[in-house]
């Protein structure tokens, strides 16, 4: 029985030293799982403190590029941009200021001017927003319209640029949080505050590339855009009156545009509508259904709308066909006011094709044809926007190629002076196809366009009494000339050459024109003379001068260099300002 006892308390202890062992591990590992949960609620936390760091960050740097740009938030409902709750998305919104959404409509117009509602003034107009549609500012110009057409599958941040703005933040707060924990562990904590360390924030990020993060953002956040100014608020609601530069701005970016940058990865299959005349549609009707009761009559009226909804296979667009039967974008259109769009300094159009075409380098006035359109049609110009101006019937399209400031890639034309300058055509090919041709076969006259209006003539179009002259044009052949210039560069040699054409007359009164690159280090300004020379058939070299049109920059050759315009005849074409491109110049008679 006393072994039995022993056993037993031996067996009893055992068990209790058991226990309080299994008793001590299980505390052990519930308080490793409570500190391993307390430190997953803190990097949960810390993580949701960080991302609602970068996004005011990045919001404060949307900010500050929207305010240089004078962008209004007119959006009827206020959204905070906060920090997402779902995995692998840091957004909850874009910071990007939102404005009224409209669709589009075609209105009778040249320039930049769009129609909008009542309601668009009336808000414009109110207390809350305060602005003034018609510029009675302290700047005098009236308020500026981005126009673009929204990317139904646009999410912020999808540029590069914005997203290399948000790495950057990111990089920049996580740094911030080391230095701030390094400074809690250690015993030099002066009470620095998260807001005291993310007071440089504005400073840090540079204002250059936060624009351009910016504008790169917008190019995804529209298909296209571009700017226009108002001329009316007689729109119906919730529809925007597009005139057909605008429209085609909208639907044919080229590369110069706002959004070029984008345009390569994107598919240009924008749908579109146009206006429809429902009285050609309710008079077919009526003769396909001649019936005399009142119940007729109403199917029939129901059939003609349902017709007119369903032509084009899209919905009919409000308004009259009388003001333009031109296609406007499908998709929703935004409409943001700006206030502060910058006053235009200098700009530069290329001519397209159809304007090369249709005699845009044979105009004598090219700056009273500008100022007269863009005086009259533009209160804007963004770069790709095309430019249309007229000169006697004539139709000529220019490119907006470059602008400055070029900061935002738009300008106001209103209360500033502008100086316009004329860039070389886009493809040199498309306008010379005969470049890689020989010079004997290059020079050839100015032909003339019948004009289908009847009376008058083209500016591209000689004089009947030059046509009275030549009835075939007279070709240059450089063999039987005596002057020897020095060889043709390659035509695949781009660097350090200037493809120069010659316009003047023979001494019969014939047109003449020619054509031939030269190095600008080597060739001489008495090759250019020869050259000109050559190409008017002997015309002697003291007897003229050349000019280019726009600028006016004359040139002359005298064998000392000394007088008004005048160069050495051994001073190369670099040293008398003729650079690599193009140039074209005419042949004065002195």
């Amino acid at each position: 029985r006393l072994k039995q006892d022993q056993q037993s308390s031996l067996a009893r202890s055992r068990a209790s030293r058991n226990a309080r062992t299994a008793s001590a591990k299980a505390k052990r590992e519930a308080a490793s799982a409570r500190q391993k949960a307390e430190t997953r609620l803190r990097e949960k936390k810390l993580e949701s403190e960080r991302n609602a760091r970068i996004a005011d960050r990045i919001v404060r740097c949307v900010g500050r590029a929207e305010r240089g740009l004078g962008v209004a938030n007119v959006s009827p409902v206020k959204t905070e941009v906060t920090a997402s709750d779902k995995q692998g998305s840091l957004f909850a919104n874009s910071p990007l200021t939102s404005g009224w959404t409209f669709t589009a409509t075609s209105i009778h117009g040249e320039g930049d001017k769009i129609a909008l509602p009542p309601s668009v003034l009336e808000t414009m107009t109110s207390n809350a927003n305060d602005l003034d549609p018609w510029g009675s500012g302290r700047n005098g110009r009236p308020i500026a319209f981005r126009i673009g057409i929204l990317n139904p599958d646009y999410v912020f941040p999808s540029s590069n640029k914005m997203k290399a703005l948000v790495e950057n933040a990111t990089q920049e707060i996580i740094s911030s949080e080391k230095n701030e924990l390094s400074h809690q562990t250690s015993e030099s904590n002066n009470g620095t505050t998260n807001e005291d360390m993310d007071g440089s924030d504005d400073e840090t990020n540079d204002s250059h590339n936060i624009i351009e993060a910016y504008l790169d953002e917008l190019s995804h956040r529209y298909l296209s855009y571009t700017h226009g100014t108002v001329v009316e608020f007689t729109q119906e609601n919730e529809c925007v009156g597009l005139p057909e530069s605008i429209a085609r701005a909208l639907l044919e970016p080229n590369p110069h545009s706002l959004v070029g940058n984008a345009l390569a990865g994107r598919k240009n299959d924008t749908p579109v509508s146009r206006t429809v005349d429902p009285a050609s549609i309710a008079v077919t009707s009526d003769g396909l259904n001649d019936e005399s009761n009142e119940k007729s009559e109403t199917k029939d009226a129901m059939d003609i709308d349902n017709s007119v909804e369903e032509v084009g296979g899209s919905e009919r667009t409000p308004g009259h066909p009388a003001y333009g039967l031109f296609d406007v974008p499908a998709l929703p259109i935004e409409i943001i006011p700006i206030n502060t769009l910058p006053p235009g300094k200098n700009c530069t159009f290329t001519p397209t094709a159809s304007s090369i075409k249709n005699g845009f380098y044979a105009l004598k006035d090219v700056k009273s044809v500008l100022e007269q359109s863009l005086m009259r049609t533009r209160a804007t110009l963004s770069r790709g926007d095309v430019i249309r101006t007229w000169r006697r019937g004539v139709s000529f399209d220019l490119i907006v190629s470059s602008l400055s400031p070029a900061e935002y890639g738009a300008v106001s034309c209103i209360n500033t002076n502008l100086n316009v300058d004329i860039g070389p055509p886009e493809d040199e090919a498309d306008e010379t196809p005969a470049e890689n041709v020989s010079h004997s076969n290059a020079a050839k006259s100015a032909q003339s366009t019948t004009n289908p209006m009847g009376g008058g003539r083209l500016l591209s179009e000689p004089s009947s009494q030059a046509k009275s002259k030549e009835s075939t044009p007279l070709p240059i052949d450089a063999d039987t000339k005596s002057v020897e210039l020095p060889p043709e560069p390659a035509a695949n040699i781009k660097e350090g050459v200037c493809n120069i054409q010659i316009r003047g007359r023979t001494p019969s009164g014939n047109s003449a024109a020619g054509r031939r690159r030269f190095y600008i280090t080597t060739a001489t300004m008495s090759d250019l003379f020869a050259f000109a020379s050559q190409v008017c058939d002997g015309v002697d070299q003291s007897a003229f001068r050349l000019v280019t049109r726009f600028p006016r920059r004359v040139f002359r050759v005298s064998s000392d260099g000394e007088g008004e315009a005048c160069f050495a005849a051994d001073a190369s074409l670099e040293s008398a300002g003729i650079g690599q491109g193009q140039e074209m110049f005419m042949v004065e008679t002195v």
